[in-house]
């Protein structure tokens, strides 16, 4: 059976990572979240392919403060805009690595908010590929 969810290589997982999108992505402002984003720092410099040829897809990572909710509140904001971002990776630049901060888990009660909320974020950034 395939799985659905998003491989460790389509997430920002690494401290380093989190540290080097922060510092030197560009940072947009939502409604309850931000968005910081970057090209990914694995991708050559004459394009946006592996030495192999196969493209380099994007990565996402969710930052959540304890000061949002319990774990509970926490996880279920990191498991939306994680599947946000998985439903809508085919609409964004290739290689692109986001970060999501989310400041108001009231502004995202399900998954529909919380998608839209993305891809507003998307499109302002000008990450978000016209299909």
């Amino acid at each position: 059976m395939k799985k659905f969810g998003l491989a460790k290589t389509d997430r920002v997982y690494l401290e380093n990572d989190f540290k080097y999108i922060l510092k030197e992505g560009v940072k947009i402002y939502g409604d309850g979240c931000v968005l910081w984003h970057r090209p990914n720092p694995h991708l050559t410099a004459g394009g946006e392919q592996k030495p192999s040829g196969e493209k380099v897809k994007g990565r996402i990572g969710v930052i959540v403060s304890k000061k949002l909710g319990n774990a509970v509140v926490r996880n279920r904001c990191k498991r939306l805009f994680r599947e946000a971002f998985r439903l809508n990776r085919h609409l964004l630049t290739d290689g692109a690595d986001c970060l999501v901060s989310v400041k108001n888990a009231d502004k995202f009660p399900d998954m529909e908010a919380a998608g839209a909320a993305f891809l507003r974020l998307a499109k302002k950034a000008g990450i978000f590929k016209e299909p």
